[in-house]
């Protein structure tokens, strides 16, 4: 169960301007595929309070309305809420709500130019050199394949991705990391090299569950 925004004191104000107009409203595509990042920053005590900074940075200092990313998760595997999904409650899709057979995923702001229909997940810290927690990975295995089999996506396939707004098309790994999309080092040196062993962990996770 993630942490709602709520529970982690998401400042809701954040995301509207100064004439009370919602920055970015809620817009929704069918899911194509997931993408992996790390936050670049190191993670203080209070891991809310570092998602409370993230979220002030994205949504006012970059302008982004809100944080870019659908789902956060620390170091101690705790999994947070995060881009605004509207009104239903639900954290990341829209409930009952699909196009072509895909359930409806809210746009995020976390690989510029194909963030319809993607879905993003950070990683709460700097992993260029170093390797997130085992209960990080754990958490990230665990939502991947919770996506994965909701939105009906091979962890092991390709995608070939195509944004539904600017038809700008992209192949890539359906889990993919930040750098397969954009140059960028994200979600880290080190963590990138183990993107294989994550897709292929999902997709013993998802074997192993009971039809």
């Amino acid at each position: 169960m993630a942490i709602s925004r709520a529970e982690w004191g998401a400042d809701e104000s954040l995301r509207f301007g100064e004439d009370g107009a919602e920055r970015f409203p809620v817009e929704s595509f069918p899911v194509q595929s997931v993408v992996v990042h790390h936050s670049a920053i190191p993670v203080s005590k209070d891991p809310a309070a570092g998602l409370r900074a993230i979220y002030f940075d994205h949504a006012v200092n970059q302008g982004l309305g809100d944080v870019g990313y659908h789902v956060l998760i620390d170091p101690g595997g705790r999994i947070y809420e995060g881009r605004w999904s509207g009104e239903n409650g639900f954290t990341l899709l829209s409930p009952g709500q699909k196009a072509g057979g895909k359930p409806m995923l809210s746009s995020g702001a976390h690989v510029g130019g194909f963030n319809a229909g993607n879905v993003g997940v950070c990683l709460m810290g700097e992993f260029t050199s170093t390797m997130p927690s085992q209960a990080a990975i754990d958490s990230l295995v665990s939502v991947l394949a919770a996506l994965a089999s909701v939105c009906d996506l091979d962890p092991l396939g390709r995608t070939n991705y195509v944004n539904p707004i600017s038809g700008d098309k992209r192949m890539v790994d359906t889990i993919s990391g930040h750098r397969d999309w954009l140059a960028t080092g994200c979600p880290g040196d080190q963590f990138y090299l183990s993107m294989p062993s994550i897709r292929s962990g999902v997709s013993k996770l998802l074997s192993a569950r009971p039809l």
